[in-house]
């Protein structure tokens, strides 16, 4: 999948990853449509099984206002989103989960970021999903603290390597960025790649990705982006596969990005015993409970 360079040059590529959820994406596809400042180019990188969506788009992209690129490949969200950084023109290239809708004003909104920070080394920057409540002091947040669990809270990178996700309305610097919802200068990409290690829905990717990011460039969350996630009810892996999975993404994330001091090893290890009580006394899903025992007994080579 290649194609020749443009001569007039580019600004935005937006890049959707995305696998047998055509519908979700025809909602996503229409909110990009009415943004006050459109891509250039919109890349899209389908890994579904039947040819549903490319049909979709070949007849959505003659009423879309910018460039369409379509490409296929086998699955993988990391290896998907790697094809799209090759397809990409632009100077700022976002990606976008297929399950999200943006506000209006979410590009422009980012792109002015951008240039108001551009002598602060800025790589990347995060906007804000509205239609996650933020419950500070609830149990759940507490015990998510409590065991180094990823949570919504202040954007740095926790002790066992998961993150704590900002959503307030207060912008500022963060230690990571989710990857549904994100930009990085297309410089980032002569330096840096997802890691295609990290397999299927490939949990913390964008963890690892935008953490490595970070000790070069700064990253940014920017509040007044806004747009809302809607989980696709797209079936999934059941829970054991899931709890495997990420598993197996922690501690080969943890073991190759983090220090390998005491009070690192001791989060991690603490962040593990929370996965199981959680999932075990609280969710009582013993398939799950099997699958976190599985992933520490097959982990991923660093």
């Amino acid at each position: 999948m290649k194609r020749k360079k443009k001569e007039l040059s580019m600004d935005v590529s937006v890049i959707i990853c995305t696998k047998d959820r055509t519908d979700d994406l025809i909602r996503c596809l229409d909110s990009l449509h009415y943004q006050t400042r459109l891509p250039d180019e919109l890349i899209i990188v389908d890994a579904s099984q039947n040819n549903k969506t490319k049909d979709m788009v070949e007849q959505k992209k003659e009423h879309l206002p910018f460039d369409v690129i379509y490409g296929k490949t086998g699955s993988g969200l990391t290896r998907q989103r790697n094809t799209g950084i090759g397809l990409s023109q632009g100077k700022y290239v976002f990606f976008f989960d297929d399950d999200v809708i943006l506000e209006q004003g979410f590009i422009e909104i980012i792109c002015d970021t951008f240039y108001r920070f551009k002598e602060l080394d800025v790589g990347g920057i995060t906007g804000r999903i509205v239609n996650i409540p933020a419950l500070p002091g609830s149990w759940d947040s507490l015990f998510k603290q409590l065991f180094f669990l990823s949570d919504l809270g202040h954007g740095r990178v926790k002790l066992s390597g998961l993150p704590s996700i900002k959503i307030s309305d207060e912008s500022g610097f963060v230690e990571s960025l989710s990857g549904g919802c994100t930009a990085y200068l297309k410089e980032v990409f002569d330096q840096f790649s997802f890691d295609e290690n990290l397999k299927g829905y490939a949990y913390l990717e964008d963890v690892d990705f935008s953490y490595r990011v970070g000790r070069k460039y700064r990253l940014f969350y920017q509040p007044k982006a806004r747009l809302r996630h809607y989980p696709s009810t797209y079936l999934k892996t059941d829970s054991k596969e899931l709890r495997k999975m990420f598993v197996r993404h922690q501690a080969y994330l943890f073991h190759k990005n983090l220090p390998k001091d005491f009070p690192h090893y001791l989060g991690y290890w603490i962040s593990i015993m929370g996965i199981f009580i959680y999932n075990g006394l609280i969710q009582r899903d013993l398939r799950a409970c099997r699958g976190i025992i599985e992933g520490l007994l097959e982990p991923l080579e660093c």
